[in-house]
């Protein structure tokens, strides 16, 4: 109903996130802006296909087909998260890029809505695949 539709709209600086189409699922894949490894992209994969390529303070919506999934980032070390997505569902995926000795080294790990919607308002959206671009 319109409730649930409102509870998924997250405003961003691009624009707002709803809720997942009927019969699909859909993964929010985001990345903070931190100066943290700031000038390496994150990018996500299902098996060879590209999901997302985000910079620092970029998401993305990726709209899917319930049931398993598995999506990797590949850094130093290929993280690989394996997911159930249920119809009509939204989740939240956050990547973080680590420093230290494991430089450069993407990590995806799930989080809850709240951790996303606290950075929503600066975060901009990646364009699609295909976008090359740094800003």
């Amino acid at each position: 109903g319109a409730a649930a539709q409102e509870a998924a709209a997250t405003p961003t600086k691009t624009g707002t996130t709803g809720a997942a189409p009927a019969g699909k699922a859909q993964i929010l894949f985001w990345r903070p802006g931190t100066i943290i490894g700031g000038a390496l992209g994150c990018t996500v994969r299902e098996g060879d296909a590209e999901v997302a390529r985000l910079g620092a303070g970029k998401y993305w919506v990726h709209v899917t087909d319930p049931g398993k999934h598995a999506y990797s980032s590949r850094g130093e070390k290929t993280d690989v998260l394996n997911m159930e997505l249920e119809d009509g569902e939204t989740y939240f995926v956050r990547c973080s890029i680590g420093g230290g000795i494991m430089v450069g080294g993407a990590q995806i790990s799930p989080v809850e809505r709240a951790e996303f919607e606290k950075r929503a308002k600066k975060m901009t959206s990646w364009k699609g695949p295909g976008d090359d671009s740094k800003d």
